[in-house]
């Protein structure tokens, strides 16, 4: 039985030391702040494709579209997934009706949502 006052007093004591050392004034570290460095200024000389890049921004007439680049939407329209283990490769899952390369085959409960993540039982 004598356990108990001496655990209540080491406690007291406890409380009594946290609460002094929190109301301490918390002592500002010397700390030695540099000057300010001044940088020397960097000399960049202007490459063949930055003057290419002035030039057009100087020209007055839109450049023409190459026609040999395949339209990127033309390009997504076309994308045809084999099954959802493919497009969960791809990092594309879930396909939402109407996004490229869904199809209602792929879409086992017709929600219009192909390939969701799977469902914990």
């Amino acid at each position: 039985m004598r356990a108990v006052p001496v655990l209540v007093a080491a406690l007291m004591l406890g409380l009594m030391g946290g609460y002094a050392w929190s109301s301490m004034a918390p002592s500002t570290p010397n700390v030695h702040v540099p000057a300010a460095i001044t940088p020397k200024p960097i000399e960049i000389r202007e490459s063949p494709s930055d003057q290419e890049w002035a030039s057009r921004a100087l020209q007055k007439e839109t450049p023409a579209i190459e026609a040999r680049r395949a339209d990127p939407a033309a390009v997504e329209q076309s994308a045809y997934y084999s099954g959802c283990r493919e497009v969960r490769a791809a990092g594309k899952a879930p396909l939402y009706a109407g996004d490229p390369g869904y199809r209602p085959e792929m879409d086992g409960d017709g929600d219009g949502i192909a390939c969701e993540p799977y469902r914990g039982m």
